[in-house]
């Protein structure tokens, strides 16, 4: 790790996030302006950032209180993380005539972020010899989640599945190891937005008064041993973290979620810092948010719908003892 001490700039491999500065966004303070430009750092920690010295305005070294003109020329340096490894890789479920089903791993990215390039879905078809021509991801997943990822073939697949799930017209399922003893059956409708409480974790949602609408249908599959739940939902909306959000909301926050979980805001700011440890995996509860899309339903000609189920991976096997 660079000595704090000494500005990022200086050390090798040092790179810059560059931006310019709209007209909107003129006589912002130089702080917020990076918060609302990468908005998983909280403010403390663009605060410690621009103190080091490693933010510039116009090429000078500039104050977490400077003031921002149209036109300036923000850069944060820094020295980008080695990639870390993904756990594993897709494993093809099935396929019809323009469409793949994989099952995803835990503790994979779908698509290319800051931190994460190779170690990717879409690298990982990219590097496929056959089978994968032209192939476009129809949905996502988050990073930590795993189970079903539908790929369309072909821009008319694309565009036929994505108004599919446009329309409504395709059913989810995931299973999720929840805290706490949950009963028979759950529901949830409240409406998800940013979350104004949270001034650390700025992608942080929760249910709130002027949110999107949002409704997930929840039931017990059975209690465990440990104390938690293993649950079955139903997302008949597709918000942001919509499953994450609702569990929480409902008392029973899925475990290993680094922002809805039990562990307070600060350890997720200090897991972007400084990636995983044991002491954190043991604050959030695993190593990963347990939750595993578990089967879609979606239209297909001319059978009328074609369900796919993705097997549980291991390491969420280990928790349902």
């Amino acid at each position: 790790m660079a000595d704090q001490q000494q500005p990022t700039k200086q050390f090798q491999g040092a790179v810059a996030v560059r931006f310019v500065v709209g007209r909107h966004e003129a006589r912002m303070r130089l702080d917020r302006y990076l918060c609302s430009k990468i908005k998983r750092l909280s403010r403390n920690r663009v605060q410690r950032t621009i103190g080091r010295g490693d933010v510039e305005v116009n090429g000078s070294v500039a104050v977490a209180s400077h003031r921002l003109y149209a036109g300036d020329h923000v850069a944060l340096w820094r020295v980008p993380p080695p990639e870390p490894l993904a756990d594993g890789w897709p494993i093809e479920i099935c396929r019809g005539w323009d469409w793949v089903a994989l099952n995803k791993p835990g503790n994979l990215t779908v698509h290319p972020t800051a931190r994460y390039f190779h170690q990717t879905v879409t690298a990982w078809m990219e590097r496929q010899e056959n089978g994968f021509d032209d192939a476009r991801l129809v949905h996502r997943l988050d990073r930590e989640t795993s189970g079903v990822l539908l790929v369309a073939l072909g821009l008319a697949a694309d565009r036929r599945l994505g108004i599919a799930f446009e329309r409504k017209q395709v059913r989810k399922e995931y299973l999720a190891i929840v805290e706490g003893l949950a009963p028979s059956k759950l529901e949830c409708d409240g409406p998800i937005g940013y979350d104004p409480t949270s001034s650390i974790i700025r992608v942080k949602q929760a249910v709130t008064r002027d949110g999107a609408s949002a409704r997930t249908r929840v039931e017990l599959e059975r209690h465990l041993r440990s104390g938690r739940s293993l649950v079955r939902c139903f997302p008949e909306t597709g918000r942001m973290h919509q499953l994450r959000v609702h569990l929480s909301h409902l008392g029973h926050p899925i475990v290993g979620d680094k922002i809805y979980g039990l562990a307070p805001d600060e350890a997720y700011d200090e897991f972007c810092e400084t990636g995983g440890s044991d002491e954190l995996s043991a604050i959030f509860g695993a190593d990963r948010q347990l939750l595993h899309a578990a089967a879609l339903e979606f239209p297909e000609a001319p059978d009328g719908h074609r369900r796919v189920e993705a097997a549980l991976p291991q390491d969420f096997l280990s928790y349902l003892g």
